[in-house]
């Protein structure tokens, strides 16, 4: 079979092709270079928003939804939006912005992590952050976000008959290793090279969840704790 995930999309193959990004993230954010990185917390870099659509205001016109089931792991590409009207809500919804990353916050090991498109609506299962853009680029610090460095950093939160989950303070407390804006760029770039594959085949992308899940768990933890 030709490696080619846009005529038909081989389990095998996705979930090699997951587990390679999943390595290359940890070789940017946990390798060598990174070592010489200065440290920042993720609560210097990122701002909460914290704009909240509730029906008791009656708001009233158009807007898109984009929940978790929106968003594909492990690329955070989004697969779909809603458009919603604002005087039929039925609960709170967050508004972000252009440019602000929406972060999935429960089972945050699905890294349903999405850099916003477009200004919009989502869940009260996601955060959403605005970036400091004179000292971080937006993408790169949403790849770190999704990437198995994050979560074996992360402190997840659990509670007997909840789903495991990041709290907003937990966030904040975070360290990424910080390279200089030019070389952020450069690496987001890289990365996003890595991303062609999903990019161009819908169907791998919504079967990428599925591949994930399906890794031994063995090799789960290894990709997590940066051993591929």
């Amino acid at each position: 079979m030709a490696d080619h995930l846009g005529d038909a999309p081989n389990q095998d193959l996705i979930r090699a092709r997951a587990v390679r990004l999943c390595a290359f993230l940890c070789e940017v954010f946990d390798g060598p270079d990174a070592a010489r990185w200065p440290k920042k917390r993720l609560g210097v870099l990122l701002s909460l928003r914290k704009e909240i659509v509730p029906p008791r205001d009656r708001p009233k016109g158009p807007a898109l939804f984009v929940g978790l089931e929106h968003i594909a792991t492990p690329t955070g590409l989004r697969t779909g939006a809603v458009e919603v009207e604002m005087s039929k809500l039925t609960g709170r919804k967050p508004r972000f912005y252009t440019g602000d990353i929406v972060y999935g916050y429960l089972r945050p090991y699905l890294n349903k992590v999405w850099v916003a498109e477009f200004d919009g609506l989502c869940s009260v299962d996601q955060y959403v952050y605005s970036v400091d853009q004179a000292a971080a680029q937006t993408s790169f610090v949403a790849w770190f976000m999704r990437s198995p460095v994050f979560l074996g950093r992360a402190p997840i939160t659990t509670w007997p008959g909840q789903l495991p989950r990041i709290r907003t303070d937990e966030v904040a407390s975070m360290e990424i290793d910080l390279p200089p804006l030019r070389e952020q760029h450069r690496l987001a770039a890289t990365i996003g090279q890595q991303m062609k594959d999903f990019q161009h085949a819908p169907d791998a992308i919504a079967c990428a969840l599925d591949a994930v899940q399906a890794l031994p768990s063995a090799l789960l933890r290894a990709a997590f704790g940066g051993q591929l």
